[in-house]
């Protein structure tokens, strides 16, 4: 940062001094220029109308001349062979006469001369005029001095050089208290940033008055409480799991040592251990749903029948049911409800709503399929004790275990599901127990 603003300051002041310089040079040459043009043009009149010179001299001198343009002449005496000035004693005079005479400069050229001369800059032109004198030829030299113009530039300059030293001492100043300003709470933000990649994230109390800074210390913040809830929810989330994995597998080892031991018959020990091998597969296969559900891309949908799709469903708990004395029932419209879907994975939500339905049902449950508008709800209701108020918005989170339940992984799938198919899931306590309800759009 420090680099790049000199570098773009001493270009600018660059800038500024080279234009500051042309435009002052250009302003000097245009105005020597004119003004000795002009000056010069003025005598060229009076000489052609044959007045005297010493006369022209006076009266350009009242008339025509500018201020700063001086004037004299160096005259060449023809019949003598002799050169004299018209202003003998002026030190002007004897610089520039000297400097003519001996530089090998034609005085019969037009062209304006630019020269500097023991260290004082001039600008001269020169005039030819063969009607003052018989036998005499003048060659009038019209200069102007600019060595004051030219001091004065000399010393902008040296007054842009400190002015540059100056503005880049109070810049870099301000450019440190500024980098400070912000490195210091960019090193704060990244040692949290590395904290919370170590896993600690517990959240800071830092905060900042720039508003961008604080608004990244309020989204780190909120990442590391995120994360320190996944974190106790995915460690609380193992121990049930290992909880409940441990319940079917000490059945089938129990019933499976009766039967080494004989204790017990095959023919009795193994539907229970198939039964409790079922259960500890759809776990296995829950838990691995999990762990992927948030990779899982929708494949293409299909247009299905949802009532008719519910109502297989119920079908094949029915068994399930009547084994543990509760009784599904299944009312629909009757008429088609088409919906875009995944077959696979909207079969998967029924058998997790109506299981969990199952699992805490007293006798009774009632599914519900149906349209309103432009919606497909599917409802399933049961009679048991309902949700725990205090708890009803937990129940579709991942790593969430009901009163008397197991870990919570089919609800989180149902969510997660009718999520993707661009769904609503709710539940809430009906008069006789837990009411799930989900809504679909229709195609």
């Amino acid at each position: 940062m420090l680099t790049v603003f000199s570098l773009q300051l001493f270009l600018a002041f660059l800038a500024v001094g080279l234009s500051f310089n042309w435009v002052l040079r250009y302003y000097i040459r245009t105005h020597a220029e004119n003004a000795i043009i002009q000056t010069r043009a003025a005598f060229e009149e009076i000489d052609e109308r044959n007045r005297p010179f010493l006369w022209a001299i006076s009266r350009g001198r009242e008339r025509f001349f500018d201020q700063n343009v001086r004037e004299f002449s160096i005259i060449y005496d023809t019949n003598n062979m002799e050169i004299r000035l018209s202003h003998p004693h002026h030190e002007e005079a004897i610089i520039i006469s000297e400097y003519l005479l001996n530089s090998g400069v034609s005085l019969t050229t037009r062209d304006l001369f630019r020269t500097q001369i023991d260290g004082r800059l001039f600008y001269f032109n020169i005039s030819i005029s063969t009607t003052a004198f018989p036998y005499t030829i003048a060659y009038r030299i019209f200069y102007l001095e600019t060595t004051d113009i030219q001091q004065f530039a000399s010393n902008m300059n040296i007054l842009l050089i400190w002015l540059v030293v100056l503005v880049w001492l109070i810049s870099m100043i301000a450019i440190a208290l500024l980098a400070s300003s912000l490195t210091k709470p960019l090193r704060h933000l990244s040692g949290f940033a590395r904290q919370i990649g170590r896993g600690n994230f517990e959240v800071n109390q830092l905060t900042f008055a720039n508003e961008e800074f604080e608004e990244l210390n309020q989204s780190l913040n909120y990442a590391a409480r995120q994360l320190a809830k996944y974190d106790n929810e995915q460690k609380t989330f193992f121990q049930n799991v290992s909880h409940e994995l441990r319940t079917p597998l000490m059945s089938i080892k129990s019933y499976a040592e009766g039967i080494k031991y004989k204790i017990m018959t095959p023919e009795n020990a193994s539907d229970t251990i198939l039964e409790a091998a079922d259960r500890l597969a759809s776990m296995v296969d829950d838990i691995l749903y999990v762990s992927r559900i948030d990779n899982i891309t929708t494949p293409a949908l299909q247009v299905t029948n949802l009532n008719e799709l519910v109502e297989k469903r119920v079908k094949n708990h029915q068994a399930m049911a009547k084994s543990k004395g509760i009784t599904i029932e299944y009312i629909s419209d009757d008429v088609p409800i088409m919906i875009p879907c995944v077959v696979s994975y909207i079969e998967r939500a029924m058998d997790n709503l109506i299981s969990n339905a199952i699992r805490y049902a007293e006798s009774t449950i009632i599914v519900e399929c149906y349209a309103i508008g432009s919606r497909a709800i599917v409802r399933v209701k049961d009679d048991g004790a309902g949700f725990d108020p205090a708890s009803i918005n937990q129940v579709f989170e991942r790593f969430y275990k009901g009163h008397n339940g197991l870990t919570g992984i089919g609800l989180a799938i149902v969510k997660s599901i009718i999520d993707q198919h661009k769904g609503l899931t709710t539940a809430e306590n009906g008069e006789n127990g837990a009411v799930l309800t989900i809504s679909l759009p229709r195609k």
